[in-house]
C-alpha cells in the first residue's frame, strides 16, 4: 500500500489490468486452476532451487543478516572473479526478450558499445522489445498472448489476473531444469537464495526466475539535509507533530518549494503502526484496510495537503518528476524505496545531503516500517522456447553474476575506457553514457542484492545503518509471499479503487468517514475470498 504512482498512473493501470484481463477467459480454459495445498509453503518447498554461495565472493564490510538486512560493501573488489572466462552462454542465435521501460530509450546498437560488448560475451545477439511501464507493458503482453506471439525469454509483473492459469497455459515449466540440486549447473542461479524463489512457484511448480530487491524495495521517507538547514530547522523527526513543523518550515510557495514532494500518508500509517498489507494477527489474516487508525492516517495527510505542504500538482506528476523537484531544491521531502537513493543523488542532490528517517511514532518513540516486496519481478520462459531452453538458462545465469564478479560489473557499470574510468580506486560513471545500459537485462536475470556503490561509501553506510532497523521489526504484506486466485484477479481493481477513495479523501473531495464505506465494499466485492485464500495458501 504505497504512493509509487499518481492516481492519473494509477487509472492508467486500471486500463492495463483491462486490456490483460480480456484475455483471461482463454487462459483461464487452459489451465487447472490453483490447488491451496500447492501454494502453501510445504507445497511449494520440492520445487525450490538447492542455494549455494557463488565461490570465491568477497566477505562483506558490513554483514547482513537472516531479518533482510542486506551484505554491504564500502569497498569495491580490488580484484574480481572472472566467472566465464573463455566461455559465452549463447548459442550464437539472436534472443530475443521482453522488459519494462522506466526511463529514456538505449542508444541505438550502432552506436551503442555496451550493448555490442553485452552480445559479445553473451554469444548470442540480444533483441529487446522495451515498453513503457503500466499500461502499454500490460497491453502488450495481452497482446503477445492472444497471438501466442511471445519473445524468448520475458518480463512478468503481478499485475497479470489469474496468473497462475496464465503460467500454466503459456510458460515453461522450469521444475525441471531448476529444481533441487539441478540447479547447480548454473552456478549464480544457485546463488540466489530460496526466499526469493518461493514468489515464482506456483501450483506446485516453478515458473519464473526471481529478480530479487529485498529490503531495497522497501518504502523510506528521505530528506535533504541541505534544504531542511537553509530553512533554519533540523533533519529530525521524533513524532507526527515535529513532521508537521518541518514541513511548514521548509514550504515556501513563494519560491515553489514546497516540504513533500508525494503523498506523505504512507510514512504517517507507517508512524501509527499499521502494517503492511495483509498479516496474520491472532490466527486471522487480516488487511491493514481495516486497521483502526486508518481515518486517522488520512486526517493527518488531508490536514498536510490542505495547509499547503504538499507540492499542489502532485497528483497529476510522474514519479520522476517527483525526484526532479527533490533534486532541483524544491522539496525537502520524498517518499521512495530503498534503492531509491542512487537515483536521487543522480539527480543533483549532494551524497552528504541525503539521509532516511527512521520511522518515528505517532506520539513519540519508534514504530515498525514496511519491508517491501522480494522481488521486482519474475522472468519467464515460454512454452515455445523449450528448445533453447539450457541455452536460455545459461544467459541467465551469466546475467545473475553475482557482486564481486566481472561479469556483474561489466552488467551494471559498463565497459571499462568507454561507460567508466577508474580514478584513485574509485569508479567514475560517464554519465552521457549511462543510457547505453538500458537494455533491460536486469529484469531478465538478477543476482541477489546488496548495498554496494561504484563511487559513493556514504550511500552504503547511510542505507545499511537505515535498513538495521527495518530488518529487525519490519512488517511486509503476506500477499506478496502467498498467492490468491482472486488477488491476482481483482487485486489490482481493488487497488485502483482504494487509492481513488484516498485521494477524494486528503484532497478534501469526501470525508474521512467515506473510508468505513470503502473497507465494507472491499470486503464484499474481493477482499473476504482474498483473505480466506490467503488462509489457506498459508497453512494455518
Amino acid at each position: 500500500m504505497s504512493h509509487r504512482l499518481s492516481r492519473r498512473e494509477l487509472l492508467r493501470a486500471a486500463a492495463a489490468v483491462g486490456a490483460v484481463a480480456a484475455a483471461a477467459p482463454a487462459l483461464s480454459a487452459c489451465g487447472n486452476g490453483s490447488s491451496a495445498a500447492s501454494n502453501t509453503a510445504q507445497g511449494k518447498k520440492a520445487a525450490l532451487p538447492t542455494y549455494r554461495r557463488f565461490p570465491g565472493l568477497p566477505a562483506a564490510d558490513l554483514p547482513g543478516n537472516e531479518n533482510g538486512l542486506l551484505d554491504g560493501y564500502t569497498t569495491y573488489p580490488s580484484k574480481l572473479i572472472d566467472a566465464w572466462a573463455g566461455r559465452k552462454p549463447g548459442d550464437g542465435k539472436p534472443v530475443t526478450g521482453l522488459a519494462q521501460l522506466n526511463g529514456a530509450a538505449p542508444t541505438n546498437l550502432d552506436k551503442n558499445v555496451y550493448w555490442q560488448t553485452m552480445n559479445e560475451r553473451l554469444g548470442s545477439p540480444v533483441q529487446m522489445q522495451l515498453v513503457n511501464a503500466g499500461n502499454d507493458f500490460n497491453t502488450k503482453i495481452a497482446t503477445m498472448s492472444a497471438g501466442n506471439d511471445f519473445p524468448d525469454i520475458m518480463q512478468i509483473n503481478s499485475s497479470i489476473p489469474a496468473l497462475d492459469r496464465f503460467l500454466e497455459a503459456k510458460m515453461l515449466d522450469l521444475t525441471p531444469y531448476l529444481s533441487g540440486d539441478k540447479v547447480l549447473k548454473y552456478p549464480a542461479l544457485a546463488n540466489i537464495p530460496a526466499q526469493y524463489w518461493e514468489a515464482c512457484v506456483f501450483n506446485g511448480k516453478l515458473f519464473g526466475l526471481p529478480i530479487p530487491r529485498g529490503l531495497l524495495s522497501a518504502w523510506a521517507l528521505y530528506y535533504r539535509r541541505d534544504v531542511i538547514e537553509a530553512a533554519g530547522a533540523e533533519p529530525k523527526v521524533g513524532n507526527f507533530q515535529e513532521l508537521y513543523q518541518l514541513a511548514k518550515a521548509t514550504t515556501d510557495p513563494k519560491r515553489g518549494v514546497w516540504a513533500f514532494a508525494n503523498s506523505p500518508l504512507d510514512y504517517i500509517r507507517m508512524m501509527l503502526s499499521i502494517p503492511a498489507g495483509w498479516q496474520q494477527v491472532d490466527g486471522k489474516m487480516v488487511n491493514s484496510i481495516e486497521h483502526e487508525k486508518q481515518q486517522q492516517a488520512l486526517e493527518s495527510t488531508r490536514k498536510i495537503v490542505a495547509d499547503g505542504l504538499v507540492n499542489p500538482d502532485v497528483a497529476a506528476a510522474p514519479p520522476s518528476q517527483w525526484q526532479q523537484w527533490f533534486g532541483a531544491k524544491k522539496a525537502a521531502l520524498i517518499g521512495g524505496t530503498y534503492s531509491a537513493w542512487s537515483a536521487l543523488t543522480q539527480q543533483g542532490v549532494p551524497p552528504d545531503a541525503i539521509g532516511i528517517f527512521n520511522v518515528a511514532g505517532y506520539d513519540g518513540g519508534t514504530a515498525p516500517g514496511w519491508k517491501g516486496g522480494l522481488n521486482n519481478n519474475i522472468a519467464v520462459i515460454p512454452a515455445k522456447s523449450k528448445d533453447r531452453a539450457e541455452t536460455l538458462l545459461q544467459i541467465a545465469d551469466f546475467l545473475a553474476s553475482p557482486f564481486g564478479t566481472a561479469e556483474n560489473r561489466l552488467i551494471s557499470t559498463g565497459v571499462e575506457g568507454h561507460n567508466y574510468t577508474v580514478q584513485g580506486g574509485q569508479i567514475v560513471v560517464n554519465q552521457d553514457r549511462v543510457n547505453e545500459r538500458s537494455l533491460g537485462l536486469g529484469y531478465l536475470a538478477a543476482p541477489p542484492p546488496v548495498i554496494a556503490s561504484t563511487s559513493d561509501p556514504k550511500y552504503v553506510t547511510g542505507e545499511y545503518a537505515a535498513q538495521q532497523k527495518l530488518a529487525a521489526n519490519g512488517t511486509m504484506d503476506l500477499a506478496l509471499k502467498l498467492f490468491s486466485e482472486t488477488n491476482s484477479r481483482k487485486g489490482p481493481q481493488l487497488d485502483t479503487e482504494r487509492v481513488n477513495i484516498e485521494f477524494d479523501i486528503i484532497l478534501g473531495r469526501k470525508p474521512v468517514s467515506a473510508w468505513g464505506d470503502f473497507v465494507s465494499k472491499w470486503r464484499s466485492e474481493g477482499g473476504d475470498k482474498i483473505r480466506t485464500e490467503l488462509t489457506e495458501a498459508s497453512g494455518k
